[in-house]
């Protein structure tokens, strides 16, 4: 399983990176619409079974993503900041629990929608924002990625301490840590990197760790939302990770806290 999983990341990875590089911001806008439609489709499935119910919520979630290409991108990504934040508490605070609003299935809807539309919008602006070298959209996936990793990795070696084990029980406190740890260090050589001169070394650290802990919301969340439907994958398309939706649910709560920053910082 751990040769299909890496061996599957390095191909999606390469894949993404490439298509992230060399298309054009229309291009990059397609690519990540089919990801978007795709994980769309596959949350509507934690929501509903009826047929026709999971084939209408994609279309819905174009509609939305058509839509907040209308508003300024500070308010789409200021939203989604304050929706994550109470995604936090339902994480944390109810745990196995499930919050009152939760048990209505527009509230899953809507929740599908702000999981996913600014984190594809947030990815598109920062792909225009400089269309020839996307650096700054890879350096979020590379924050994400090696929290993600190393805390895969030091929590099968050194993971004693749950951190949610009513939410997701193979996720320890100790994995958490060190992925946190893994993407303040790319976010301080990242920053350092490319020059960023409103963050510094120290800043892009602290943009990494933030990063990372919001990545941890996200894979958390839709731990949840699988468990409270008694599944292990949202997917079957990449083997040895799930679905899509498996894949992107770290990033989809990091792209608006990352974004928002470099807004707020006036980096260009």
């Amino acid at each position: 399983m751990l040769k299909e999983r890496l061996l599957t990341a390095l191909l999606a990875g390469a894949a993404l990176l490439a298509g992230l590089w060399f298309l054009d911001t229309a291009g990059v806008g397609v690519l990540l619409g089919v990801v978007t439609l795709l994980a769309a489709y596959e949350w509507s499935g934690l929501t509903t079974r009826r047929p026709s119910a999971r084939l209408a919520f994609p279309a819905l979630a174009a509609l939305f993503g058509w839509a907040s290409l209308l508003l300024p991108l500070s308010a789409v990504m200021a939203v989604a900041i304050i929706w994550w934040i109470w995604a936090a508490g339902e994480v944390f605070w109810f745990c196995d629990r499930v919050s009152p609003v939760w048990r209505y299935a527009e509230v899953k809807y809507l929740s599908g929608l702000l999981i996913l539309v600014p984190a594809w919008r947030g990815c598109l602006a920062l792909k225009a924002q400089d269309p020839l070298r996307p650096v700054l959209l890879i350096w979020l996936l590379a924050m994400v990625w090696a929290a993600d990793s190393v805390a895969y990795f030091a929590g099968r070696a050194f993971g004693r301490r749950r951190l949610a084990p009513r939410v997701s029980p193979g996720k320890t406190v100790e994995g958490a840590l060190a992925g946190i740890a893994g993407a303040a260090i790319i976010g301080g050589i990242g920053a350092s990197w490319l020059g960023i001169s409103e963050l510094g070394t120290g800043g892009g650290a602290l943009l990494g760790a933030a990063v990372a802990m919001a990545s941890i919301v996200g894979d958390l969340l839709e731990s949840k939302a699988k468990r409270l439907v008694a599944v292990k994958d949202s997917g079957r398309l990449l083997p040895g990770h799930g679905g899509i939706l498996d894949r992107i649910d770290a990033l989809t709560a990091a792209v608006p806290l990352f974004v928002w920053t470099m807004r707020y910082l006036g980096v260009r």
